[in-house]
């Protein structure tokens, strides 16, 4: 349901947004600061931003709508539109699984309640990892990652008799366990190549095993950095595929892992290098000027607005006459001190 919000100025407005095209996620309100204007409205954390003063956000990047916002001169006009679905389940992989460390009311959007949300990006698809299970005697198969690398367990002949996974027919002697069933050696092979996998790893892939030469060739994704086939543990993002090892920052080089980053030019980058990098600063505090910041260009230089005082009284300058003094702005009384 969409509704609209008009936030009367001057700034801060008091709220952070996350997402965008370059991100290939709606812009979301993601924090709202307590006491602020926004937090006097009736938009909340979660909620997407549909407009910003008149203009449809579906093309904007998440640069561009800071950039809208910063650039409102008064009032702010907002059109969000409340989120009501529920949060999809994640789906479970034997290692490595995210589980929030406080649970989240169920209406609120994944790119709120997980941090990690835009390097997993992917609809339809989930991180993979390599591990090799072996199925003891009796147990329940697991829930699989797809690309999971296996094998299977032999078993001696005993009284016991289990139906063949392949065949259907019962086992009269040794026998393997793999996927939560039991299969004849001798018919437990790679459903191309036909190579045995009675003791080699393999991978399920569509109701059928593979040999991992086989599943490399026709079904393993490739990776956008290094154009080789990624076995084991896949990272999705930006709608390609990667080794972990690949999807790294830009300017640092480190791996993402889990941890968030932002596009630039193309290229993704780390927080901390794209502050260093890309974000405009304010000379009097050094912290960014973020969407819903009211800044101030003065003296060469970005200030927030409540950032630019005088530097003896520490009276606020905005709107008012100023001097400057070793690049400090200084307020008429001040303006001659010697000692600054």
């Amino acid at each position: 349901m969409a509704y609209n919000v008009t936030l009367n100025g001057p700034g801060p407005w008091g709220f952070r947004l996350q997402g965008g095209k370059d991100f290939n996620m709606p812009l979301t309100i993601s924090r709202i600061t307590p006491g602020s204007k926004a937090a006097q409205s009736q938009m909340n954390q979660g909620d997407h931003v549909v407009a910003i003063d008149g203009v449809n956000t579906d093309s904007m990047t998440h640069l561009e709508a800071q950039n809208k916002i910063k650039s409102a001169s008064y009032n702010l006009s907002l059109t969000l539109e409340k989120y009501v679905g529920a949060t999809p389940p994640a789906t479970p992989a034997p290692v490595h699984s995210y589980t929030p460390a406080n649970t989240e009311p169920a209406s609120r959007p994944p790119w709120v309640t997980d941090d990690s949300f835009s390097q997993k990006f992917a609809p339809g698809k989930t991180t993979t990892t390599v591990t090799k299970n072996i199925l003891p005697r009796g147990a329940p198969a697991p829930a699989i990652a797809r690309g999971t690398i296996q094998r299977a367990e032999r078993f001696p002949a005993s009284g016991r008799t289990p139906l063949c996974g392949h065949c259907n027919s019962i086992i009269r002697g040794p026998f393997l366990v793999a996927m939560g069933r039991s299969w004849h050696p001798e018919e437990f092979n790679c459903a191309y190549c036909k190579t045995s996998l009675a003791d080699v790893c393999f991978v399920e892939e569509q109701n059928s095993v593979y040999c991992e030469r086989c599943y490399e060739q026709f079904f393993a994704p490739t990776c956008a950095r290094c154009h080789t086939k990624v076995m084991g543990e896949v990272m999705h993002a930006l709608r390609q595929t990667w080794h972990t090892t690949c999807f790294v920052c830009a300017a640092c080089k480190k791996p993402f892992g889990n941890s968030l980053f932002h596009m630039e030019d193309g290229e993704p980058y780390c927080e901390k290098d794209y502050i260093a990098l890309f974000s405009t600063k304010c000379h009097g505090c050094d912290f960014p000027v973020e969407a819903g910041d009211k800044f101030i260009e003065a003296l060469g230089h970005t200030w927030h607005d409540t950032c630019f005082i005088c530097a003896v009284c520490h009276v606020n300058l905005e709107g008012q006459p100023f001097y400057s003094k070793k690049d400090k702005p200084l307020c008429k009384k001040h303006a001659h001190a010697i000692n600054i």
